[in-house]
């Protein structure tokens, strides 16, 4: 399948509902990951995509990520990181969790950071 079908290209920094929903769902799978498993997939216009992939083409979404995903965001990396942050936008928020995805698929990488 077609990666732009997937995957469209952001639109002047915004994303398609669709991909704000496979985000959210993403972190909701981040968050239940277990050391072992392999990577956690997220549908996307029925095909079942890595959250890594999704990690990275919201890397540069400028849409305020909604509350209920940022309550997602605050019980992975914590309230007060979040909080602090104040309203947060999709890149933020993928920026936050691409460490932690690395640190779950390779432990010794945990100190190794993805932000800008």
């Amino acid at each position: 399948m077609d990666m732009h079908k997937v995957f469209p290209d952001l639109f002047e920094g915004h994303a398609p509902i669709t991909l704000q929903n496979a985000f959210h769902e993403a972190l909701e799978a981040l968050e239940e990951w277990r050391e072992k498993d392999e990577e956690p997939l997220v549908p996307i216009h029925g095909v079942a995509m890595p959250i890594s992939s999704l990690f990275v083409r919201m890397s540069d979404c400028t849409d305020l990520m909604p509350l209920r995903t940022q309550g997602v965001l605050e019980s992975i990396v914590g309230r007060d990181l979040v909080r602090a942050a104040g309203r947060m936008l999709y890149a933020d928020a993928a920026r936050l969790a691409m460490p932690l995805f690395a640190a779950r698929v390779n432990p010794s990488a945990a100190s190794v950071t993805c932000l800008r």
